[in-house]
């Protein structure tokens, strides 16, 4: 939990595109600030659907160490089917979204747009029916007698620690007023997402980390260098006139003329106030390739955006990110490949 937490920081102050980070921010009543807190947070507490019976089943001398601290449990046998009705994910955000409205007073479709990236960071956010079939079968999250309550707390209790550690305690009374768009709870979703799969990588967060001499601090800051992600792209706005400007980014030859359509691709790009749809529609060989990745730079530079994603029918046998594709002298790849080595020079794209 705290190194998915971690990675999520490290995600957002180095990897996640200025506009995405701006999207969530304008949500929050505490804009950036309430917005990084926000991801960590989800982030951190993503697995508590670990902390059942459903799911600490599944490995008996595991178990046998739990019940022996009073958490019952059923075997995973003896569960059967059942079992499958309470995956990890779905589990963890009936239980965030139970202590939300036990703790903090929200309601239950205040719960939702938060904790759907719990329950969702496997790809897939639960369904209405999933939930309901879940709570019509509540011994998976917790078994019942004596130990219920105790199942109850030791949740509560990683919850709690989680909120303080990570800046929200002081935070989720604002945050009940929100309502996030869909579009920030994908993203934020996405970032749990991507910050599960990291943690997870045994090379870079070992299952054994005391086998090694590291501070807490430490042991992060050598996940991520040996992570060896690029930095986000930060394109600055184009000043020079576009014939320079096509000069510079794709090495014309002398007394090559820039074409009209390209010029106005450029120039729309410069008038539109946000990013939108540029449609470029021209005959073969007129350079939509050149004034589309031109137009994508200004966009991206007026926008905050960190990425340019292209669609070619007709790629190379060499793959779009292979040495060969971007090391041709000819092409759609090795065009492209000058462009991006101009405007994000350091490190190679992968």
């Amino acid at each position: 939990m705290a190194d998915s937490a971690a990675v999520a920081g490290l995600l957002w102050d180095e990897w996640l595109p200025l506009s995405v980070r701006k999207l969530v921010a304008a949500e929050l009543p505490g804009g950036a600030d309430d917005a990084r807190r926000l991801a960590v947070w989800l982030a951190g507490v993503h697995d508590i659907g670990k902390a059942t019976p459903a799911f600490a089943c599944q490995v008996e001398p595991l178990a046998q160490v739990m019940r022996a601290a009073g958490l019952e449990m059923r075997s995973q046998r003896a569960m059967g089917a059942d079992r499958k009705l309470a995956p990890h994910g779905l589990a963890g955000q009936v239980l965030l979204g139970e202590w939300l409205e036990e703790r903090y007073g929200w309601t239950v479709a205040q719960t939702g747009q938060f904790t759907v990236a719990v329950g969702g960071h496997h790809g897939i956010p639960p369904e209405h029916g999933q939930i309901t079939a879940l709570d019509r079968h509540p011994q998976l999250l917790r078994t019942p007698g004596g130990s219920q309550t105790l199942w109850r707390r030791v949740q509560h209790e990683l919850l709690d620690a989680c909120a303080a550690e990570f800046g929200v305690h002081d935070r989720l009374g604002a945050w009940r007023s929100v309502k996030l768009p869909q579009r920030v709870q994908v993203v934020l979703t996405a970032l749990v997402i991507v910050s599960d799969w990291v943690a997870s990588n045994p090379e870079l967060f070992p299952y054994f980390p005391e086998d090694i001499p590291r501070s807490n601090e430490e042991r992060i800051a050598a996940a991520w260098q040996g992570l060896n992600l690029p930095g986000a792209w930060q394109a600055a706005e184009p000043t020079a006139d576009v014939k320079e400007l096509f000069a510079s980014r794709f090495a014309l030859p002398p007394g090559a003329k820039v074409r009209p359509v390209q010029e106005a691709a450029v120039e729309l790009a410069r008038a539109m106030d946000e990013p939108g749809l540029l449609v470029i529609e021209a005959p073969m060989g007129e350079g939509k390739t050149e004034a589309a990745l031109a137009a994508a730079e200004v966009l991206a530079a007026r926008s905050g955006a960190a990425g340019c994603s292209s669609l070619c029918r007709r790629w190379p046998r060499a793959t779009p990110c292979s040495p060969a594709s971007w090391t041709g002298s000819t092409g759609f790849p090795h065009r492209m490949g000058r462009a991006i080595r101009f405007c994000w020079p350091t490190p190679s794209p992968p």
